[in-house]
């Protein structure tokens, strides 16, 4: 890295050393912890985790203050950790950020800017350890307002667009008789309770939009009614959701992504896996083998992801940008020295006999990585319409090595003709790429984050 990521961590080691330095001259050291704070985001709740503190973490002084409206919470015996990041950005209608400093040589303080006058609720979330305190905060988010959705019409299906649901959470299913496509969208409303359109010709016979009851944040359940049983993906573009309907959807050129910055401030590590000497799994074995080979196909997918990420605002590192041979420990220690929020690992998978596994599986090696792996795994399935060969705990060396959440991404079986067919197209490998990006963003929003690296 350049001078320019080293300089503010030296900044933040020196005015670490000058709190400690105080702390020592008011005899407060001994008293003091040293503490981190990590906020997350998820989809109903903001939790400020305060970790390592000393006793008084149980009883944080909490007040308000006016122009602009913001929530204290001072933190006595307790000096921040030298890499402690200053601010958490936070989209909600109640709080939009959260700033920690050290207020005085034994004392940290948590300012949460609130959007607006009214103090949001919050409480200390019980059964912590001793030395860390959670302070949540149910949130509240503005509903995305679903209109009727865009549909358009291709040679051998149509498309159906929900604009502004692209990066919300959803579930995905399929009913029969008659055949339908259903996904129920959190954080989606509806200006009128149920709306309904039917369609004289094409594979839509109807498509139909209806609240669903919830304890928390709205559910809009669309409802996608085919006149016969056809393929479909469901992906984002970015800001809109989409619905492909028949033919091959995986294939389909994917609309312009529009990122909306909800990756600003993470760090993400890349590894298009085997690369240079080693060229992966082959199309078919031989001598020598016939390609397409894995290397090249992955290290497509690889940048098109960084690419991605770094529309979305994340520091994004490849562990290999070209045709290079790097040793599998070598990858995970590039995300441990930055401390990567994610380390995503991508393969072709492959089977002792040719077209009989064909399918998408993700895995991992470490409890942190369990919920990163479910929610790509679920994207990808979603998006490229392939088989759902589940989550996996494996003892693979890039995962197992990897500190912080790490996956290993088997996209599809390069020895099967169909899975072929899919990683050799351009626009599966963009819908893969898209898929990986929205599992990692779901993972992040509900996730502490964590410091910056230093050097």
């Amino acid at each position: 890295m350049g001078s320019a990521r080293r300089e503010p961590s030296r900044r933040c080691l020196m005015a670490a050393l000058v709190v400690l330095l105080a702390a020592v001259c008011q005899g407060t050291l001994s008293a003091a912890a040293v503490t981190r704070v990590e906020v997350s985001s998820g989809d109903s709740i903001l939790t400020i985790a305060v970790i390592g503190a000393g006793p008084n973490v149980a009883e944080p002084q909490a007040f308000t203050l006016k122009d602009p409206p913001r929530l204290i919470f001072d933190i006595a015996d307790a000096v921040l950790a030298p890499d402690q990041p200053a601010e958490f950005p936070v989209d909600t209608d109640s709080v939009h950020r959260v700033r920690v400093a050290q207020h005085r040589p034994d004392t940290i303080r948590i300012v949460v800017d609130l959007e607006g006058a009214k103090t949001p609720q919050w409480e200390r979330a019980a059964g912590a350890p001793p030395n860390e305190a959670r302070i949540v905060f149910p949130l509240r988010r503005t509903p995305v307002a679903l209109a009727q959705p865009q549909v358009s019409e291709l040679d051998d299906g149509m498309l159906v667009r929900l604009a502004g649901a692209g990066g919300l959470s959803r579930r995905v299913g399929t009913l029969s008789d008659p055949p339908r496509v259903y996904v129920d969208i959190t954080g989606a409303a509806l200006g009128e309770q149920y709306l309904r359109e039917q369609y004289d010709d094409g594979p839509i016979r109807e498509i139909r939009m209806a609240m669903q009851e919830s304890p928390s944040e709205p559910v809009t359940r669309v409802v996608v009614e085919l006149r016969e049983a056809l393929r479909h993906a469901v992906y984002s573009d970015g800001v809109d959701l989409v619905i492909a309907i028949g033919g091959e959807p995986w294939a389909l050129p994917p609309a312009p992504y529009h990122p909306t910055g909800r990756l600003r401030g993470k760090r993400i590590v890349v590894d298009p896996g085997h690369g240079g000497k080693d060229v992966g799994a082959p199309a078919k074995p031989g001598s020598p083998p016939e390609g397409p080979f894995e290397k090249d196909i992955v290290l497509d997918i690889g940048t098109r992801l960084a690419r991605l990420a770094e529309s979305e605002g994340a520091a994004v590192t490849m562990t290999r940008s070209d045709d290079t041979f790097i040793p599998l420990q070598a990858r995970a220690a590039v995300a441990n020295r930055l401390k990567a929020d994610t380390f995503v690992s991508i393969h072709c998978n492959s089977c002792p006999t040719p077209d009989t596994l064909r399918g998408t599986s993700v895995y991992y090696d470490h409890p942190n990585s369990i919920e990163l792996a479910k929610l790509v795994q679920q994207e990808l399935v979603f998006a490229c319409a392939t088989d759902d060969r589940g989550i996996r705990n494996a003892n693979f060396a890039v995962i197992r090595h990897t500190q912080g959440p790490g996956i290993l991404v088997e996209t599809a079986f390069i020895n099967h003709e169909g899975d072929r067919t899919r990683l050799t197209n351009p626009n599966f490998r963009e819908r893969a790429a898209r898929a990986i990006l929205q599992g990692v963003i779901r993972f992040l929003r509900q996730t502490p984050q964590q410091a910056d690296a230093t050097e």
